[in-house]
């Protein structure tokens, strides 16, 4: 765990560049949760930690005194024991914000990915749990001994509580020996890119529920990524339909639900999701789409740049090739104008002075690379 010092002014962008250079070459993406028993949700940037945990102080305050006033019975359990905390992670998963050549980076959304699994944020099937398993018991204990032992510590590091009963325990010895020989490193790389394997992976998974259509399940899962919106089976990978942020008009969050409307301007249509985080996947969205506001902006600017820098360059002048030589000087000499006399023009190669034909030495002379100026005889 690393420590960093703040001010009681800090708001979050200022904690987690200063987590940020004391340990991340790059922290974009990144930002600061707020832990609330089981639920989260991510700081503001201009958010002041210091009213954060005012906040908590006072939540604290007030069940004390409703356990002294013998009204704890009103309150639920979770809340009577709730603990609050701060939680440094990925926010934004913006392929230009991921940086795995960072050690400190691959380690922090390894252990993200741990949390998701363990939250219930990555669909997995039962093979896929004893893979895990296995990797991540070649994580910690190394290479397989001839007894076979219980995997259930391990799986409740990396699987969902209700997977961890019923692991297989002689299919996650299978496959934890042939893993032998296997590195921590490569095992973490594989245990990675098995998370990999989902297209959206990458996504923050919301619990909501819907009633606009009878088609669909009542309880869905909202992934929210950075090419758009998808909605899916509750604890599926099967998508039900996908809003990239191009389609998506206006969302207007409430309390308890979330309104997206989609389409474009002749012809709309309105999303309605029951969700207790309608501002946190509203703030969500909202950043991931000023995320592709700016890749946009930049590209436009560098597109007009370069066609002002192309505009303002000389035409490039059009040289025949080496291969091929240059047309015969005379196609290039201008025509001689009548003498003074009146007499015809003289024809080229006679010697003006003496009537005769020029010597050959005041010929221009062709050559293969220039032509060459006449020289005096």
């Amino acid at each position: 765990m690393k420590c960093i010092k703040c001010a009681h002014t800090n708001t979050r962008f200022d904690s987690f560049v200063a987590f940020a250079t004391n340990s991340l070459r790059w922290a974009a993406g990144y930002a600061i949760y707020e832990v609330l028993g089981a639920s989260e949700r991510s700081l503001l940037p201009d958010e002041k930690v210091a009213d954060v945990m005012s906040k908590w102080e006072k939540y604290r305050t007030a069940a004390a005194q409703a356990v002294q006033q013998n009204q704890s019975s009103n309150l639920p359990p979770a809340c009577r024991r709730q603990h609050h905390l701060f939680l440094f992670k990925k926010h934004l998963f913006c392929d230009q914000y991921m940086n795995l050549d960072d050690p400190v980076e691959k380690e922090l959304l390894y252990h993200q990915v741990l949390h998701g699994l363990r939250t219930e944020r990555f669909p997995i099937t039962e093979m896929e749990a004893i893979m895990l398993t296995a990797l991540q018991g070649q994580l910690e204990l190394g290479d397989s001994s001839d007894i076979v032992q219980d995997y259930r510590p391990i799986a409740a590091h990396c699987l969902p509580p209700r997977f961890v009963p019923n692991i297989p325990r002689d299919s996650v010895a299978m496959h934890h020996q042939s893993l032998r020989g296997t590195t921590p490193a490569e095992a973490k790389k594989s245990f990675l890119n098995l998370i990999q394997s989902w297209p959206l992976h990458k996504a923050t998974i919301f619990d909501v529920m819907q009633s606009f259509t009878s088609n669909w399940p009542r309880m869905l899962w909202l992934a929210v990524d950075q090419k758009g919106l998808h909605l899916l089976e509750h604890r599926s990978r099967n998508t039900l339909c996908t809003y990239d942020y191009q389609s998506i008009l206006s969302f207007s969050p409430n309390m308890n639900c979330l309104m997206i409307i989609t389409g474009s301007d002749k012809k709309q249509s309105k999303v309605i999701l029951t969700t207790a985080q309608a501002f946190q996947i509203a703030n969500l969205i909202r950043e991931y789409m000023e995320v592709l506001q700016r890749q946009q902006t930049h590209v436009d600017d560098t597109q007009k740049e370069n066609q002002s820098a192309g505009a303002n360059q000389p035409p490039v002048p059009q040289v025949p090739p080496h291969n091929q030589p240059l047309p015969p000087p005379h196609q290039h000499l201008p025509v001689q104008p009548p003498s003074s006399q009146g007499g015809p023009a003289a024809a080229p190669g006679t010697d003006l002075r003496k009537g005769g034909q020029r010597p050959p030495s005041m010929l221009l002379r062709q050559s293969s690379a220039a032509l060459v100026a006449p020289q005096p005889s």
